[in-house]
């Protein structure tokens, strides 16, 4: 019952946290304009690389305390940890503040800050999540999701100008404020206490830098379709490709919060049959969360007109929904728990240069962004397909597997490309309900392992 709670925890607010995705999906594209709405999606993507500097030191606390009981953990060595990390993100700061105010960049200058507070607000995550703190982990999610809200809100009520940086510095200002209320609570269970030994800090980076690297590869893996668009098509290009993945990074924000709670349960757990269950019920849940992708397509026909054209690269997106459920919460956490960091790292490595010779080729081939699209899924399937039938043999798929994995494909790319969009909604919800009769044994089994996991 742990575990459901667990999940129930996270889950929760993140769903909240869908509402701050909701705004900057649905609400801000209608605010700014196409060309607005791409700057603010650049900036967006260029942040997703600012974990780069913490040089794999968050990671190495995420993989040293992950399924430890935050009752036994040495308290010493958190406060070690966190004085260094303070110290060192500070160091960081001042380089990076200097290099931007010689250059007179101003987003440079708001990348710095938002560098600093998300890098050391990322620590303190990753030790609550390894420890399995998820209730106050949820807690800073919902807080962090009104500051966003609230903030987003009044610069559309109370300002004129629609430029896309009043929202930039919105985003720096939640960080900010989503910092301080784990710093607060990290004080009140730990104290103001400030000692570190560089000597023991320096191991956490040397663990921590090749899972860096790998989680880094696997976020460009995701948006390597992004940089494409974003050098060789227009900024209004961008913003319609960019639109296509905010939707759905914000069906994604579930399968992140399922992720974070299974890696303690997968690093404790040696029964492969479990894992098999476990990679089959998520095949389902992504078979059955294309079905969003109608609801998305009504919603984007009717109210936002201007970004029709990105229906067609959202149901090229949505076919990887399965593949990138399981891949984040059990592939990745396998290689984390299961295997060493450089074997992850090699691996992650040479799926990025796959992923950018693949997504070469299709745009060569095809000079359209459905194409880049149709690389990145082709990517992540390959990937599925080696970690299923290589990597972990214990995930090897059966009959059952690959008639799902193939019938997905084909109703899911009739259904939203080949019919009329409510046809093929009525046709695709039928075949979830077939998919759900034939692998009903599947689902009990897993939900009872659920049921009774600690």
């Amino acid at each position: 019952m742990k575990l459901i709670s667990n999940i129930l925890n996270v889950v929760s607010s993140n769903v909240i946290g869908f509402g701050s995705s909701f705004i900057v999906g649905f609400v801000l594209p209608l605010y700014l304009s196409v060309s607005e709405f791409g700057l603010y999606k650049e900036y967006m993507l260029y942040l997703s690389f600012v974990y780069l500097f913490n040089f794999g030191y968050n990671d190495g606390v995420f993989i040293k305390y992950g399924g430890q009981d935050f009752k036994t953990i040495d308290k010493k060595a958190i406060v070690s940890e966190h004085s260094f990390v303070l110290i060192f993100q500070l160091i960081m700061f001042i380089l990076m503040l200097i290099v931007s105010l010689v250059m007179n960049h101003t987003i440079l200058l708001l990348f710095s800050v938002a560098t600093l507070f998300t890098t050391v607000m990322t620590y303190h995550r990753n030790l609550l999540q390894a420890v399995g703190e998820f209730k106050l982990y949820a807690r800073s999610n919902i807080i962090q999701t009104i500051i966003n809200i609230l903030t987003i809100v009044a610069v559309i009520l109370f300002t004129t100008n629609e430029s896309y940086i009043y929202f930039v510095i919105m985003n720096i200002i939640t960080t900010i404020l989503s910092y301080a209320y784990l710093e607060y609570h990290y004080y009140k269970i730990f104290g103001n206490h400030f000692s570190f030994k560089i000597r023991d800090n320096i191991k956490l980076f040397k663990v921590g830098i090749f899972i860096l690297i790998a989680n880094m590869s696997m976020a460009f893996i995701g948006n390597v379709g992004s940089w494409f668009v974003n050098l060789f098509f227009t900024i209004e290009d961008f913003a319609q490709y960019s639109f296509s993945n905010s939707l759905l990074n914000t069906i994604l924000l579930i399968v992140n919060s399922v992720g974070m709670v299974f890696y303690s349960v997968i690093a404790r757990t040696d029964n492969q049959t479990t894992l098999n269950y476990l990679k089959r019920i998520l095949l389902i849940m992504g078979t059955i969360g294309g079905s969003i992708y109608f609801v998305l397509s009504i919603i984007i026909t009717t109210f936002m007109d201007k970004y029709i054209p990105s229906l067609g690269i959202l149901a090229i997106t949505f076919l990887t929904v399965p593949y990138i459920i399981i891949i984040r919460i059990v592939i990745a956490n396998l290689y984390k728990s299961k295997r060493s960091e450089k074997l992850y790292f090699k691996v992650m490595v040479l799926l990025v240069a796959l992923s950018i010779i693949i997504v070469t080729l299709f745009y060569f081939i095809t000079k359209t962004m459905e194409g880049i699209a149709m690389g990145t899924f082709i990517t992540y399937l390959m990937w599925y397909l080696y970690s299923t039938e290589k990597e972990f043999l214990f995930l090897h798929n059966s009959i059952k597997d690959i008639f799902l994995i193939i019938s997905h494909f084909i109703v899911f790319y009739m259904s939203s490309i080949l019919l009329p969009l409510y046809l093929g909604f009525l046709v695709y919800i039928f075949y979830i309900i077939v998919v759900l009769y034939l692998f009903k044994k599947d689902i009990l089994e897993i939900f009872r392992y659920i049921k009774n996991a600690k």
